[in-house]
């Protein structure tokens, strides 16, 4: 059995449009599954690409998109654990940092400057854990079948 979400599921949990979807997959940023008909393929995407697109359409209005992959790179190298969706992102000088305590937030930004001695450009990326609970939202309210279970996430209500 095929486990993800479909096109057309993604679309209605992300808000994405078709066109973008398909521009992601062109690209070679996210790259579903497809299956059957190579003309008219069934199209699958996994939980984890979901929080990518969700997460990529969230950021498109902070971030360029170079500053964009560096976030989904983050976030696979540490293989989506949930615990990171609780905590702030901010690049500094281009540098992608975690900030589990805001009090950390001043080390980070003068270790990042180095010499300029807390001189530094920052894009603060926000709380990402605010891409799953959109999700789950659209997830209600789009009557996404079984969303929790195929999503692989328990969910407190």
């Amino acid at each position: 059995m095929v486990s993800g979400f479909t096109r057309q599921e993604t679309i209605a949990l992300t808000g994405i449009s078709s066109g973008r979807l398909s521009y992601l997959d062109r690209t070679e940023l996210i790259i579903p599954q497809k299956f059957g008909n190579p003309k008219r393929p069934k199209v699958i995407y996994s939980w984890k690409q979901v929080l990518e697109i969700k997460t990529i359409e969230r950021l498109r209005e902070k971030l360029p998109l170079q500053e964009i992959r560096k976030v989904l790179k983050f976030l696979k190298q540490r293989d989506y654990e949930l615990s990171f969706f609780t905590n702030n992102l901010v690049l500094v000088n281009s540098q992608l940092y975690l900030i589990e305590d805001l009090k950390d937030f001043g080390m980070r930004v003068l270790e990042a400057s180095g010499k300029s001695q807390g001189q530094a450009v920052i894009h603060q990326v926000g709380a990402i854990g605010d891409v799953i609970s959109d999700l789950v939202e659209e997830a209600e309210r789009h009557h996404v079948l079984d969303f929790e279970k195929r999503a692989g996430i328990a969910l407190t209500s």
